[in-house]
């Protein structure tokens, strides 16, 4: 008896430290990433062109890319796809559809679907939102392009 509560024990610690570490690793991660976007962001109100940062994260498609809304200095909205530390694309909020837009064509393309996350990024330098629904526990993805809203791809997991 005295060996089973040994055991157990000794794999309740071994679950523990597992976790622990789990938990250690999740938020030095979230740490970095909240540094690295600090960072894009104070380079990027540094550019002569840009009075301010109103929105930046990081999307992570095909490649990664930190996407910035900023206001720009001709009273514009711009978003810059910033890739390999320098703006490798932007464009003006004008040239782009609406995300509202974007939402409203993933849910009547889903039916019943809860969206539960949107986010403008990169796909193959074409501009896109992706789209992440849930309907009955199936989580389903819509890519729609960004310029003409046509829906490149739509898949499920």
């Amino acid at each position: 008896m005295l060996k089973k509560i040994k055991w157990g024990f000794l794999i309740l610690a071994s679950i523990s430290i597992i976790l622990l570490t789990y938990v250690v690793t999740l938020v030095r991660y979230a740490e970095s990433d909240v540094t690295l976007l600090e960072a894009y962001h104070l380079s990027l109100m540094a550019l002569p062109e840009v009075v301010a940062v109103r929105h930046i994260h990081r999307f992570n498609g095909l490649n990664a890319y930190i996407v910035a809304e900023v206001e720009h200095e001709s009273g514009e909205d711009v978003y810059f796809f910033v890739y390999e530390a320098s703006v490798a694309y932007y464009f003006f909020r004008s040239q782009l559809i609406d995300e509202q837009a974007v939402r409203s064509r993933a849910q009547a393309l889903i039916g019943n679907g809860q969206i539960i996350n949107s986010q403008l990024g990169m796909l193959n330098g074409v501009p896109i939102f992706e789209v992440q629904l849930t309907d009955e526990d199936v989580i389903h993805y819509v890519v729609i392009d960004a310029q003409n809203g046509e829906v490149i791809m739509s898949f499920y997991m």
